[in-house]
């Protein structure tokens, strides 16, 4: 997996265009099992076609010049890193979820500062979006930490920093 944070605005993107006006990201590192979970829930729409159709390449229900490719790129990275992509409702909020799993041996660099920049960046250019985040795993120093952005993101940043 080269780089989680493309895929997470991608995916956030997704949300907002869905209609989301609250989106949970959910992180989770396990070190002992090397499995990395990233988890986007929104209170948007939902989709607009079954999970299988979705995951075609090329399939788009977005107008403009979107490719369709978002979605299976992610689903093949995720499946290359020993993992997996899934799709359904979001049984928290009630729109979408997508829920991508892989072992953090595939990560090329841990991904804890780059996913709180892409996190900040979907913050400022959608304002109206309520972003929350919840971290779990051993370098967040609990085992669930549920946070609004501007605090998990500096717990993002100071994990990374640990880290590096």
């Amino acid at each position: 997996m080269h780089d989680v944070s493309l895929y997470l605005l991608e995916l956030l993107e997704n949300s907002v265009r869905a209609g989301a006006s609250h989106i949970n990201v959910g992180l989770r590192i396990d070190h002992a099992s090397g499995e990395l979970r990233l988890t986007v829930d929104d209170d948007g729409r939902g989709f607009d076609a079954a999970p299988e159709r979705i995951l075609d390449p090329f399939f788009t229900t977005k107008e403009g010049k979107k490719t369709g490719l978002g979605l299976s790129l992610l689903r093949a990275e995720a499946e290359a890193a020993a993992g997996g992509l899934t799709l359904g409702p979001s049984p928290t909020l009630g729109g979408a979820r997508v829920d991508v799993a892989m072992r953090l041996d595939h990560v090329d660099r841990p991904p804890l500062g780059d996913l709180a920049t892409t996190l900040v960046v979907a913050a400022v250019t959608n304002l109206d979006v309520e972003f929350t985040i919840s971290l779990e795993g051993d370098e967040f120093g609990q085992p669930l930490i549920e946070a609004p952005l501007a605090q998990a993101t500096e717990l993002l940043i100071r994990s990374a920093e640990r880290l590096a």
